[in-house]
C-alpha cells in the first residue's frame, strides 16, 4: 500500500495526507503551495481522487487506486464534481469568478459523495476575490472540500491563510526528475540517448519542478535552453578566464536585449557563478547550474575566492537594476566593465 504512488518528491507530506484521507481527517481547505512546475494540480486531483477512492478502505491498496471509475474520471479531469478554476488570459482572478464557484458549492454532488473546488492562481486573486472566498473557507457547505493552488502564501491575504492548512511542496532531487523523466517522457529518453549531458541540463534548469522539465522536452523549449546554457557559459568563461575588455564586451552582447529573457540568463549567470564560489569551498557541494563537475570546477580554479565574489555581486547588481526598470544597454555596459575590472 502507498498513498499517492505516482506523485513524485514530498514523500512525508504525501504519507500525511494519505492518512488523513483513510481515516477521514481531511480538513475542509488546504493551500497547496509551490513554485510553477512543482505539480500543484496533479497533486489536487490526486486528493479528490484519494478522497473519492472506491478502494480508499481497502489496507492493501494504493491511495488513490488509480483504477476504479472515480479515480479515472478525477485523474482524467472528466468529473463533473471536481471543479477548476485559474486566471486563464487575465492578470487576476476576480470577484466575479469566485462569486460563481461559491454559487456553485451551495450545489450537491452529481457523482461523488465530496464536490472538489480547485483553485489555481490564488495568489493572484484580487483583495475582493480573497474577501468574497472567505466565507466559504469560514462556513464551507457541507460535502465540499477546497484546494487553493499557489506559488507563494504571501499572495494570499491573512485572513485567507488563517483559515487553510498549507501544504507545501518540496523540489525533488535531480535523480528522481531523471527516473521519472525516463519512464515517462519518449523524448527525455531520446534526449538522453543523444549524450552530451543534455537531458541533465533540462533537468538542472527545471530545479527539481518535473511540469517544467517536460515543458523543456519540447523541441523548440528545448532549443532555446541550451543556446541559453551556452550564452551563459560563454560570458562565465570569459568572466573567470582573465579575457580582456573587448571579449568580455563580446561575450556579454550575446545576452538578450529583451527585458524578461535577460532576467532569466542573469538569473543562470549568477546561479552559475555560485556554483564555482561553492565549490572553491566544498568540492563536493550540489550544483546548480553545471552538470559537468569536472568542467565547474576548472573554472573555478581560474579565479580566486574574492573575484569571484566580486563578479557574483556584479551580476546581482545587474539584475537587481533590471528588475527596477533600468536601461537595458546601460546595464550591460555596466555589467561589462564590473566584470573587467574584478577581473
Amino acid at each position: 500500500m502507498a498513498c499517492f504512488p505516482d506523485f513524485v518528491g514530498s514523500d512525508a507530506l504525501r504519507e500525511r495526507i494519505g492518512d488523513a484521507v483513510r481515516q477521514n481527517r481531511l480538513s475542509h481547505a488546504y493551500l497547496i503551495e509551490g513554485p510553477e512546475g512543482s505539480g500543484k494540480r496533479t497533486f489536487a486531483r490526486m486528493i479528490a481522487a484519494a478522497v473519492s477512492c472506491e478502494k480508499r478502505a481497502d489496507e492493501g491498496a494504493d491511495l488513490p487506486c488509480g483504477e476504479c471509475p472515480n479515480c479515472k474520471k478525477i485523474l482524467s479531469e472528466r468529473s463533473t464534481d471536481v471543479h477548476y478554476l485559474d486566471r486563464g488570459d487575465r492578470a487576476t482572478v476576480s470577484v466575479e469568478q469566485v462569486r460563481d464557484i461559491r454559487r456553485e458549492m451551495s450545489l450537491s454532488p452529481t457523482e461523488l459523495d465530496v464536490r472538489f473546488f480547485i483553485l489555481d492562481d490564488a495568489d493572484v486573486m484580487t483583495p475582493a476575490a480573497q474577501n468574497a472566498l472567505l466565507i466559504s473557507l469560514e462556513e464551507p457547505p457541507a460535502g465540499v472540500l477546497i484546494l487553493l493552488l499557489a506559488e507563494s502564501a504571501d499572495g494570499l491575504l491573512p485572513t485567507v491563510r488563517s483559515r487553510v492548512q498549507t501544504l507545501r511542496l518540496e523540489p525533488v532531487s535531480p535523480a528522481e526528475v531523471k527516473r521519472y523523466l525516463l519512464r515517462e517522457s519518449p523524448e527525455a529518453r531520446k534526449l538522453n540517448g543523444e549524450g552530451k549531458n543534455k537531458l541533465d541540463a533540462v533537468i538542472a534548469a527545471s530545479h527539481g519542478r518535473i511540469g517544467v522539465a517536460l515543458e523543456y522536452l519540447t523541441p523548440k523549449r528545448e532549443a532555446a535552453l541550451l543556446k541559453t546554457r551556452e550564452t551563459v557559459a560563454s560570458v562565465i568563461r570569459a568572466a573567470v578566464g582573465g579575457a580582456n575588455y573587448r571579449e568580455i564586451c563580446s561575450a556579454v552582447s550575446l545576452l538578450p536585449s529583451k527585458r524578461q529573457e535577460l532576467a532569466s540568463h542573469l538569473t543562470a549567470l549568477i546561479e552559475a557563478t555560485r556554483d564555482l564560489i561553492v565549490l572553491k569551498r566544498s568540492p563536493d557541494a550540489p550544483l546548480l547550474f553545471y552538470v559537468d563537475r569536472d568542467e565547474a570546477a576548472t573554472l573555478a580554479e581560474k579565479a580566486d575566492y574574492l573575484k569571484l565574489i566580486a563578479i557574483y555581486d556584479a551580476l546581482r547588481d545587474a539584475a537587481d537594476a533590471i528588475r527596477a526598470n533600468g536601461n537595458v544597454g546601460t546595464v550591460l555596459t555596466s555589467l561589462s566593465v564590473a566584470v573587467r575590472g574584478r577581473t
